[in-house]
């Protein structure tokens, strides 16, 4: 249990202390230059706070903070952010998504998700998204949308849009634009920077590997325990999480692992396994990578080990060397499982080394 409860801690210390997850795009000085480079790419809640960019002559990334510069903005995505301050609000980098007669903007504390408004007046008015809560009456619903209907009172279509149903993110653009194309006297274009979801692709890698290692187990039924050697062999695939927790992956994994014994008799078990990855640059290739999660693992030899469902927990720690688009690497991993009905640890003891290659 000892490299599990190591692999946690290191795991926790190097997250908080992780590198970026860059993706390329721009930031807008207050001096209304346009500097090109790379910028962290993060949940909307942490975007709203920081912009970490590197210009593409810099070698450091650079934290900015809202009003220091005017905004930022992702290539790939089209997500655009514009420092602003509401009201009494602090200042915040807004999810910029209208730009028109009137102007639409998001942002997202945690789960809650508040739009503003602000029209060819320069008269602000902010809307939080509850219709996903129902511990709120219709009265409050109501006085919620009288204040949208009282903000675009000039275009019938834009308070029809309010009275239609639950003001979502499509249905708030919508209402903009048809409040720009009603009050709008010039050839003014409205410009829409909704983000796409469809322009980002969640990244997964398929890997490989195959180890062996040494095996302690122990249960009610035996009358003494018994070591042996394992050997395995493997898949699984790795979800990227880098803009939640940079660096960090999801990992589903399933493998075979056979045991023997010291009187050579051997025990099939199959695996399957779910956790989370952190990978962290030692240099400009190596990489170490800490994981851990929950291991399920059943032998399909009658009578073995109560016939059952193994349940535990398993940890490691290990380098990673890319080559090309892809990765070697290596691993060591502690597996602790308990045989009984509840998440009882120590029946099964697991040190292993593991050998793989992620396409």
């Amino acid at each position: 249990m000892k490299i599990i409860s190591i692999a946690i801690a290191l795991f926790v210390s190097l997250v908080t202390n992780a590198q970026v997850n860059p993706k390329e795009g721009f930031i807008i000085t207050n001096e209304k230059d346009t500097i090109y480079g790379m910028i962290e790419y993060r949940t909307n809640h942490i975007n709203a706070q920081q912009c970490v960019f590197k210009a593409n002559d810099a070698s450091e990334y650079v934290k900015y903070v809202p009003g220091k510069i005017l905004g930022y903005r992702f290539k790939e995505s089209g997500k655009f952010y514009v420092s602003k301050k509401f009201d009494n609000d602090e200042a915040f980098f807004a999810e910029f998504l209208v730009d028109g007669i009137m102007n639409l903007y998001r942002r997202e504390k945690g789960f809650r998700k508040i739009y503003y408004l602000e029209n060819e007046e320069g008269k602000v008015v902010q809307y939080e998204n509850l219709d996903g809560d129902m511990n709120y009456e219709q009265r409050t619903a109501n006085m919620r949308a009288q204040k949208l209907v009282q903000h675009v009172y000039k275009s019938q279509r834009a308070i029809d849009d309010i009275k239609a149903g639950e003001m979502s993110d499509k249905q708030m653009i919508k209402m903009v634009r048809d409040y720009h194309e009603d009050v709008c006297t010039s050839n003014e274009e409205c410009i829409k920077y909704e983000y796409d979801t469809k322009k980002e692709k969640t990244k997964c890698y398929l890997s490989v590997f195959a180890g062996g290692g040494g095996v302690y187990i122990k249960t009610s039924e035996m009358e003494h325990g018994f070591r042996g050697n394992l050997f395995s062999v493997g898949a699984s695939l790795d979800i990227d999480l880098s803009r939640y927790a940079n660096g960090m992956l999801f990992q589903i994994m399933g493998s075979y692992f056979g045991i023997k014994s010291e009187n050579e008799e051997t025990l099939n078990f199959l695996e399957l396994n779910t956790g989370v990855m952190g990978r962290f640059p030692i240099n400009n290739k190596l990489k170490f990578t800490v994981r851990g999660g929950l291991a399920f693992s059943t032998t399909f030899e009658h009578g073995a080990l109560g016939y059952g469902l193994c349940k535990g927990l398993y940890g490691g720690c290990g380098l990673e060397l890319p080559v090309q688009k892809h990765a070697v690497f290596l691993n060591v991993d502690g597996k602790s499982f308990g045989t009984g009905d509840f998440w009882g640890l120590g029946d099964i003891n697991i040190l292993q080394g593991t050998i793989g290659f992620r396409f």
